[in-house]
């Protein structure tokens, strides 16, 4: 397998400057060809549920689940992986998938989507941005299984 890139849509500092330069980086569709001919992506994302829940205290004793940033790497032939970003907690995603955009706003990431991710494993929430959720449901549909989300 190649080294990871990043998609389209997981920008850096330098990328937006570039972007502001008119230098052109690669477009989601370039992804998806990419990831046909065997290159694998990292796309940026945040999940409250994957690879179990982190904790965040909110007074009284109360508790409630936290989004945490991480990388969803995708790679024809393997399946999807989450590592958040301080590498802390990852999780291999089994087939069958079902991927559903939920309609829901993540809050300060309003260039992001969210969607429920239904897995052999369970039910989680995912948001990516937005310019890659083509890219992931696309992914999504033919991680080792080759059949399309429904």
């Amino acid at each position: 397998m190649k080294a990871a890139r990043r998609s389209a849509g997981t920008e850096t500092t330098l990328d937006v400057l570039l972007r502001w330069t008119w230098i052109r980086r690669r477009t989601p569709a370039q992804d998806i060809e990419d990831l046909r001919n065997g290159q694998a992506l990292l796309v940026a994302g945040y999940t409250k549920s994957i690879a179990g829940a982190a904790m965040a205290s909110v007074g009284k004793g109360k508790q409630i689940a936290r989004l945490r940033h991480g990388f969803l790497s995708l790679a024809l032939g393997e399946e999807p992986r989450w590592s958040d970003r301080r590498g802390a907690r990852s999780a291999s995603l089994r087939p069958p998938f079902s991927l559903k955009l939920t309609g829901k706003k993540v809050p300060m990431a309003p260039k992001f989507k969210r969607y429920e991710l239904i897995t052999a494993d369970g039910t989680f929430d995912l948001a990516v941005p937005k310019k890659d959720g083509e890219l992931v449901r696309y992914a999504f549909g033919h991680a080792r299984s080759g059949d399309e989300v429904p």
